[in-house]
């Protein structure tokens, strides 16, 4: 309650109180606390009794009037890409933004996924096979909708499985080193070479481009997709194989029906397995394989089982025990089709003398 004083009273106020009465002016109706007038302090730290008078109720603070809400800012819709885009030519994948450490040549028709937003020239991308991040120039890309089922790509695709990984100018282990990949990078393999056996029995460098090579412990085959295209000349009725040489895939057919799909491992560099149209000529289901007779090879291997021999010179399809699973998929017998046990018994059980074999790239 605010205490109202009226200047026909003089006695009720103190003598400065008067005064400042007499400064405002006779007949004056104050309906303000007078604390808040003389004393603005007092505001601050709440009303003072004085004379015996009883102390003024603080003012009853005043609700400030509720702002108008502010009004809504149209909501942007976010800046959409595509979802896949596709290779229109070969073109060089990198490891870096800067375009210094190559990946290797995809093919054309290779699909990725925008991996950020940019409008740089080159940009980072993931491609559909290894699932792993890399860098392209966005020129040679174009947008493609999803595809209902993936293709094999047209070139060897791979995983480095190493962190440090060393590319060299040449497929050497003393060639200068172009640049190191860590662990997960993807590869893609335009061509095998014989280099340098850093590992034992195993000559096999992959080739990235002109000039980068790297050696093949480093890095593991990632799955094929879906069956490569079949050759032109394949059998359209009965069952046959088709082996795939860029894919390394041994693929079961009846006649266009596809039975099983398996990885393989054939001729590696200076063995390679030629193309070409054959078909089961003898079978053995248990032997000794040795080198004799094969020039610049050296192997005895025991009991290796379900061999089906389809040419005159020994290339076969058989048993690779002592070649560790997740190696299949990158080229390194001499000139035969190597299998893990369970495929080469599958095939030993599927097909006979006389199958059909096509061998291509």
């Amino acid at each position: 309650m605010h205490l109202v004083y009226h200047m026909d009273n003089p006695l009720t106020v103190s003598s400065s109180r008067r005064k400042a009465l007499r400064m405002l002016g006779t007949g004056v109706l104050l309906a303000v606390p007078f604390a808040t007038l003389v004393r603005p302090a007092y505001a601050e730290r709440g009303p003072v009794a004085r004379s015996g008078l009883p102390a003024a109720a603080a003012p009853a603070a005043v609700p400030a009037a509720p702002a108008a809400p502010a009004a809504p800012v149209p909501s942007q819709p976010p800046v959409k890409g595509p979802s896949r885009l596709a290779t229109t030519a070969d073109t060089p994948l990198w490891a870096d933004s800067g375009a210094t450490l190559p990946l290797g040549v995809a093919p054309a028709g290779a699909i990725f996924e925008p991996a950020s937003a940019t409008i740089a020239q080159v940009i980072r991308v993931r491609d559909a096979y290894s699932g792993a991040a890399s860098f392209l120039n966005r020129n040679s890309l174009t947008p493609v909708d999803a595809p209902a089922a993936l293709a094999a790509p047209g070139r060897w695709w791979g995983k480095v499985t190493v962190d440090g990984a060393k590319l060299r100018s040449a497929p050497h282990a003393q060639a200068p080193v172009v640049g190191q990949l860590p662990a997960g990078s993807p590869l893609v393999v335009s061509a095998w070479v014989v280099g340098d056996q850093i590992a034992l029995d195993n000559p096999a460098w992959a080739q990235l481009n002109d000039h980068t090579f790297i050696y093949s412990a480093g890095f593991r085959p990632v799955d094929v997709p879906s069956a490569p295209p079949l050759p032109v000349d394949a059998p359209a009725s009965g069952r046959w194989i088709d082996i795939n040489l860029t894919q390394q895939v041994l693929v079961a057919y009846d006649g266009r029906s596809l039975v099983r799909m398996v990885r393989t491992s054939t001729g590696r560099p200076g063995f390679e397995t030629p193309p070409g149209m054959y078909a089961i000529q003898r079978r053995v289901a248990s032997e000794t394989m040795t080198s004799a007779g094969i020039a610049g090879a050296s192997y005895y291997v025991p009991h290796v089982r379900w061999t089906q021999y389809f040419s005159a010179d020994g290339m076969a399809l058989h048993e690779n025990y002592w070649k560790a699973a997740d190696t299949f998929g990158i080229p390194s017998s001499h000139g035969c089709a190597g299998l893990v046990s369970a495929d080469a018994q599958f095939f030993w059980d599927w097909a006979t003398v006389g199958t059909p074999i096509v061998i291509h790239a």
